[in-house]
């Protein structure tokens, strides 16, 4: 049985025991980390060119929908170029002129950053410059009207 003194002594290196033979230089880490680096600035940037592109045509579909929600939900628009009394029809509900130039807003904020939205917000434009004049016997307001039920009706 052998014991911990009669052990032979281990070598203090891994080297070979031929003292000319020099170990390899470690090689450079310095390409590794310049292309890590690179790596890592370029996937950020085509990340965050991807997340700015996408939220801008996002946000542009959610204002439309908002706007056309908001249009709904003002109600009927009165008619009075049929030759119906204009004085009966003098205002609308303040609400529903509130919603009118909310969905306005909203589709201006979507032309802002779709330009498919522009007759969106031309229309709902129009509409809301008759509804706050509560000049319903306008013929030009009441066309935009159904252009904007139109528009909202494609989605």
């Amino acid at each position: 049985m052998m014991t911990a003194l009669d052990t032979p002594p281990l070598p203090d290196d891994d080297r070979d025991t031929d003292p000319d033979l020099e170990p390899p230089p470690p090689a450079s880490r310095r390409p590794l980390v310049i292309a890590a680096i690179a790596g890592f600035v370029l996937g950020g940037c085509v990340l965050g060119l991807l997340w700015g592109l996408s939220g801008q045509r996002a946000g542009a579909n959610v204002d439309a929908a908002a706007a056309c929600a908001a249009f709904s939900r003002a109600g009927h628009i009165p008619d009075t170029t049929g030759g119906v009394d204009a004085a009966q029809f003098t205002r609308m509900s303040d609400d529903a002129v509130h919603r009118v130039t909310g969905a306005t807003e909203l589709a201006k904020a979507a032309a802002t950053f779709d330009g498919n939205y522009q007759p969106l917000a031309k229309s709902l434009d129009a509409v809301n410059k008759m509804v706050l004049s509560s000049r319903f016997d306008n013929r030009d307001g009441q066309a935009a009207v159904v252009q904007v039920e139109q528009l909202c009706a494609r989605g």
